[in-house]
């Protein structure tokens, strides 16, 4: 497993992390819940990383409670890694 998918899911599990503004808005036009965020950080498939900007960011593929699949990125930041975005799967591409 990689070395930053434990810190993000230790993180998740401390509750040790943000999420963006950017990231509830999606949420709520989307129907993502903060449950399926954890889930998705803690659970979810490693799809691809992204290395535009100044931290990296991972997308990951999870479902929410009714097993809709969804795409989440979460920026690596130190010391708090950020959500920063959710979209459907069907919606286009990160």
């Amino acid at each position: 497993m990689y070395a930053w998918l434990v810190l993000l899911r230790k993180s998740v599990e401390d509750s040790s992390y943000t999420i963006s503004q950017h990231a509830f808005q999606r949420m709520g036009e989307r129907g993502i819940t903060i449950d399926d965020i954890r889930r998705c950080a803690l659970e979810g498939d490693f799809l691809r990383t992204q290395d535009h900007g100044e931290d990296l960011k991972v997308v990951l593929r999870g479902h929410d409670e009714n097993q809709q699949p969804f795409l989440m990125v979460a920026a690596l930041c130190w010391p708090t890694p950020a959500i920063i975005t959710v979209m459907r799967e069907d919606e286009g591409r990160l």
